[in-house]
C-alpha cells in the first residue's frame, strides 16, 4: 500500500482548555512576576548595584526551574553573562535561594501537586 496516494486527512484542534501550562509556558516569567521583582529590587542588579535588564533563572529551566518569583534574579547584562559562564556563581545563588525560600523554590503549584499526589497514591 503506498501511503502518498491517500488522502490527508485534517485533524482539528480540541476546543477545551488545557488544564496545564505547556512546559515551555511554565518556564517563562510573567509580566506581573517580571514588574514585581523589578519593584523589589528597585530596578538594580542583585550581583553589583548598576541597573538590573535581565530576570535570570537561578534554578536553570533545563534542570526543571519554573517561571516563579522565587526563582528569579535580577541582574545587569555583564553579571547575568557571568552567572551563566561561572558555574561557582550558580551554585553561589542557588543555595542562597534555598536558605531564603526553601528546597522547593524553583518549583511552581503543578510541580508541588503532583510531587504530593505522587507521595500518596504511591505509599512514599
Amino acid at each position: 500500500m503506498r501511503l502518498d496516494l491517500e488522502p490527508i486527512r485534517r485533524i482539528d484542534k480540541p476546543k477545551h482548555k488545557r488544564r496545564a501550562q505547556k512546559r515551555a509556558e511554565r518556564g517563562k516569567f510573567s509580566k506581573m512576576i517580571r514588574d514585581e521583582i523589578k519593584k523589589e529590587c528597585d530596578g538594580l542588579c542583585q550581583e553589583c548595584g548598576k541597573r538590573g535588564h535581565h530576570l535570570h533563572h537561578v534554578m536553570p529551566k533545563s534542570r526543571g526551574g519554573r517561571g516563579v518569583k522565587t526563582n528569579a534574579l535580577l541582574l545587569c547584562n555583564e553579571c547575568h553573562k557571568n552567572v551563566h559562564a561561572d558555574n561557582a556563581r550558580l551554585k553561589y545563588w542557588i543555595e542562597e535561594f534555598r536558605k531564603r525560600f526553601g528546597k522547593n523554590f524553583y518549583k511552581d503549584r503543578e510541580d508541588l501537586e503532583r510531587e504530593a499526589w505522587e507521595k500518596t497514591s504511591c505509599g512514599g
